[in-house]
C-alpha cells in the first residue's frame, strides 16, 4: 500500500511553519512515509537513524535549529533528547518501538494525526486542569458496576503532564497528540517508592490493555503472551482495590474475567513494583479509533468525552510497562461535575503541568 498523501502543514501541533520539516525514520522504514511540503515549509529534509546512534545526536549534529521533527521509527527504541540536543526545535514522536506496529498502523495514525483538531485538544487541556485544580478532591467512577476510587490530587507530590496542544520551542510530545496524565513523580524516572498516595478506593478495568517493552527481543514471546492473557479485560471487568496508590487485590466481575484477573496478580505478586498506580492518564483525541491489537498509540484514544487509562510500571526499570484503557469510567470532581469521561461536563481555566515531558515508552 502506498503511503498516505499528506503535507506538513496537515500536521498542527507543530503550530506556525518553520523553514525546514525534518522527518526521521529508521533504516528498513525510508519508504512507509512521504511528506509533501505544505504552505509554510520550505522543504521536507528527510533522515535515517543509523543503528546505535540516538535520537537526540542525530538531531543536533544534523537538523537546523528552528526545524520542526517528526520522528516513525517502527522498531526503534528511542530516548527523549536533552533539551541542549533538542534546542529550539519542536519534536514529535511516534511510539513505535516499545509495542509491535504494522506499517498498516503507522500509516493509520500519520492519517490521524493530520485530522486531529490540536485547537480543539489545547481547550480540552485548559478546562480539565481548571476542573482539576479547583476541586480538593476527584472520583473515578465506573456508573456501570458501582466503583468508585477517590483521588486527593493534593496528597503527595504529584507531576501533572500535557501531551496535547500546540508544541512550543523545544518542546517534544507524542504522535498523534492528545493525552493528559498525572503521574507519581517525574514521568521518565521511575522511582520505587512514589505513588499517588491520594488514590484509593476501587478502580474498574474493562477495556483495551497495552503491553510495552524495552529493547530486549528475548522479552518479546513473553509481551505477546501477556498481553493475550489480558485481553478478556476488552469486555469482561475486574475490580483493583487501591489504598494509597498501591493495588490491594484483583477480583474478576465476571466469570469472563477470572483468567486476566489470575494473571494480573501473578503479575502484581512476582513483581511488587506493578502494585503501584504509577500514572492516571486521560486519553482526548477523539480522531482517532481503537486498534484491536496491542498497540502503543491507543493511549491517546479518547471516545467522545475522553478515556481514564492507568498506568503500572515503567520501562526499563520493570520488565514491561502496562495501561489499561478505561472508556466506561469517569473522573469527576468534588461537586460532581464530570471532567472527562462518560459523564463529561466541562469548563474554561488553567492550571500549571509539563508539556516537554516524553511518555517513557516509545
Amino acid at each position: 500500500m502506498p503511503p498516505p498523501d499528506i503535507t506538513t502543514s496537515d500536521f498542527d501541533q507543530f503550530g506556525r511553519p518553520a523553514g525546514t520539516f525534518c522527518l526521521i525514520t529508521s533504516e528498513r522504514h525510508g519508504d512507509l512515509v512521504s511528506l509533501r511540503p505544505g504552505d509554510g515549509y520550505s522543504r521536507v529534509l528527510p533522515l535515517t537513524l543509523p543503528p546505535g546512534t540516538r535520537l537526540g545526536e542525530l538531531i543536533e549534529r544534523s537538523v537546523p535549529e528552528d526545524a520542526h521533527v517528526l520522528a516513525v521509527c517502527p522498531g526503534r527504541f528511542l530516548d527523549s533528547p536533552t533539551e541542549r540536543e533538542l534546542g529550539g526545535r519542536k519534536l514529535a514522536v511516534l511510539p513505535a518501538g516499545s509495542t509491535p506496529l504494522t506499517d498498516e498502523h503507522v500509516r493509520y495514525f500519520l492519517r490521524t494525526a493530520a485530522r486531529t483538531d490540536v485547537a480543539r485538544h489545547a481547550q480540552v487541556a485548559e478546562e480539565f486542569f481548571d476542573l482539576v485544580g479547583d476541586s480538593d478532591r476527584l472520583t473515578i467512577v465506573d456508573d456501570v458496576s458501582g466503583t468508585e476510587a477517590e483521588f486527593d490530587h493534593t496528597a503527595g507530590d504529584c507531576v501533572w503532564n500535557q501531551q496535547a496542544g500546540v508544541l512550543e520551542e523545544g518542546d517534544q510530545q507524542i504522535f498523534p497528540s492528545g493525552k493528559l496524565s498525572v503521574t507519581a513523580a517525574e514521568i521518565t524516572t521511575f522511582e520505587p517508592e512514589a505513588r499517588l498516595l491520594g488514590l484509593q478506593g476501587e478502580l474498574t478495568l474493562r477495556g483495551w490493555p497495552i503491553v510495552h517493552r524495552h529493547q530486549d527481543p528475548a522479552d518479546g514471546a513473553d509481551q505477546r503472551r501477556l498481553f493475550e492473557a489480558l485481553t478478556p479485560l476488552v469486555s469482561n471487568a475486574v475490580t483493583l482495590r487501591v489504598a494509597a496508590g498501591s493495588i490491594e487485590s484483583v477480583t474478576p466481575q465476571t466469570p469472563g474475567a477470572t483468567s486476566a484477573a489470575v494473571e494480573l496478580e501473578k503479575l502484581l505478586t512476582d513483581d511488587p513494583r506493578y502494585r503501584v498506580i504509577w500514572e492516571l492518564g486521560f486519553g482526548i483525541n477523539t480522531t482517532t479509533e481503537i486498534i484491536p491489537a496491542n498497540c502503543g498509540p491507543n493511549e491517546v484514544y479518547g471516545a467522545t468525552g475522553g478515556v481514564v487509562n492507568l498506568g503500572l510500571g515503567i520501562t526499563p526499570a520493570t520488565r514491561f510497562a502496562l495501561a489499561f484503557l478505561c472508556p466506561r469510567s469517569s473522573l469527576v470532581t468534588s461537586d460532581g461535575t464530570a471532567v472527562l469521561g462518560a459523564r463529561k461536563a466541562v469548563r474554561r481555566g488553567r492550571m500549571q503541568r509539563v508539556s516537554s515531558a516524553s511518555c517513557g515508552c516509545h
